[in-house]
């Protein structure tokens, strides 16, 4: 037994941890209660399934220990981008500076004041006095955030048995993160996190904004350029080019910037991209947004569709950031579900060759477009993050509204966590309930029998993830 594994078992037998459905049962809201008998008969089965994160983020331990300002940033998205909100750096230095540091950035940037103002209308959602209920009842103390982030702190005294605690709660047996966003971590951090969640098995995909990355500052021409990222791309679906492991699919952040994603054949274009790109380079970070990604469109275009070329080679996913936000990084305007058309049909020779596309976030807010792209296209999946949780008791609309066109067989469980481990929990939790209620519903109303219901709620929460990414389930 490893001394993760040592640490979960002890702090298991110390805290006489209890997750049965029964006892959840007795935790629900009081209007799940008053439900359909039909509903606690399903979500006693529906509770107690596996679960896999078909999207997700690397967690460190770097947030073990939180207070309730920062715990609510963390875990917030419109938290996300504090550091956007000031010159590059200052806020870090913010954050992990003395008081005589922090003083001084106050002084020239009015930091703290700014921060507690985004922070206080964060902590008035209902997502967030939602969550505090819930963790409250899961950690045996009283619902207020100061205390739950108390009781949250004396568990995190040993961290990752705290967090294995929240992924036994919800049976998680797979998760699926993207390496391309992994907040300065690296492969110690990697190790840790992947051995701490076991038995739940961990798998990557990667990001081919990381990849081009690589090669953007560097002075070469496109050619060496191409032969570079091409490389890099082949180590990062057939070797050990993401970090250490192959990956099981990519991801592109591509639609945020652009918009509308036309796949791009054609190297001149590319080439003239790339060397605009390098002339700009000392001026980019100063542009405005669109006119920056205007600059390298092209380019972007291109090795997206190598990397698409090479997915639908080895039939694996492409996951594509949809919907969603991340303001004020992205473009918001841009991130409509129906802009991933020419991508679903990937033309080419008169042939539409139709790679296996994933749209992120279940493109929210434009839930509809993206369960009808989805609901046209039979290579087009639909992926329920960001919705899950950040949505919470309105879930049970949206997954209805998902269930009306997209086949069962194409929708995929996923949390989109990011920072702290709650998400994962709170994902699970609210999913595995208010997917529960939505398909009671298709019962009552004659849609399906109790057995069909069980084997959506089976293809949702696990199966349709393993089958896509052709994980197996030993």
């Amino acid at each position: 037994m490893t001394a993760i594994e040592s640490e979960n078992e002890s702090h298991r037998q110390a805290a006489g941890e209890v997750s049965d459905s029964s006892c959840k049962l007795k935790h629900l809201p009081l209007f799940l209660k008053r439900q359909h008998p039909e509903f606690e008969k399903l979500f006693e089965v529906i509770d107690a399934l596996p679960l896999d994160d078909t999207h997700c983020h690397l967690i460190t331990d770097r947030d073990a220990i939180t207070s309730p300002k920062r715990f609510v940033e963390r875990i917030s998205l419109g938290g996300f981008p504090f550091p956007a909100y000031f010159p590059e750096g200052v806020y870090e230095q913010w954050v992990n500076g003395d008081e005589a540091a922090k003083f001084a950035l106050d002084k020239k940037f009015d930091i703290r004041s700014k921060v507690d103002q985004m922070i206080y209308h964060l902590s008035q959602s209902i997502f967030i006095k939602f969550l505090v209920k819930e963790m409250a009842q899961f950690l045996g103390c009283e619902p207020r955030l100061e205390t739950v982030i108390e009781a949250r702190n004396d568990r995190s005294k040993i961290y990752w048995s705290y967090v294995g605690s929240l992924f036994r709660d919800v049976n998680y047996e797979n998760v699926i993160h993207d390496t391309g966003f992994m907040d300065g971590a690296g492969n110690r951090e990697i190790d840790t996190f992947e051995r701490a969640i076991e038995p739940c098995r961990s798998h990557r995909v990667a990001r081919i904004e990381a990849i081009q990355d690589e090669f953007f500052g560097m002075d070469i021409g496109f050619e060496e350029f191409e032969a570079k990222y091409t490389a890099r791309l082949l180590d990062v679906l057939d070797g050990g080019g993401n970090y250490g492991k192959k990956s099981v699919g990519m991801k592109s952040y591509l639609l945020p910037d652009i918009g509308l994603i036309r796949p791009l054949y054609d190297k001149s274009l590319a080439e003239k991209s790339w060397i605009a790109m390098r002339k700009s380079l000392s001026v980019r970070s100063k542009m405005e947004r669109e006119g920056a990604a205007n600059i390298t469109k092209d380019l972007c275009r291109y090795t997206f569709t190598l990397a698409l070329e090479e997915c639908l080679k080895r039939d694996l996913p492409m996951q594509i950031h949809t919907g969603d936000g991340e303001a004020p990084y992205v473009i918001l305007r841009n991130q409509d579900p129906f802009y991933l058309e020419e991508v679903v049909r990937f033309d080419k020779d008169n042939m539409m060759r139709m790679p296996k596309i994933v749209p992120l976030h279940a493109g929210y807010p434009s839930v509809g477009k993206a369960a009808w792209l989805s609901h046209l296209y039979p290579n087009c999946y639909f992926e329920l993050s960001i919705m899950t949780p950040f949505i919470h008791q309105s879930l049970y609309e949206r997954y209805k509204q998902v269930l009306e066109v997209v086949p069962m067989s194409k929708i995929l469980f996923a949390s989109d966590n990011f920072h702290v481990p709650e998400l994962f929990w709170i994902a699970g939790r609210w999913g595995k309930r208010y997917l529960s209620q939505a398909l009671t519903d298709c019962v009552v109303g004659g849609s399906l029998t109790f057995e069909e219901a069980i084997e959506a709620a089976r293809m949702i929460l696990y199966k349709n993830n393993r089958a896509l990414y052709k994980l197996s389930d030993a």
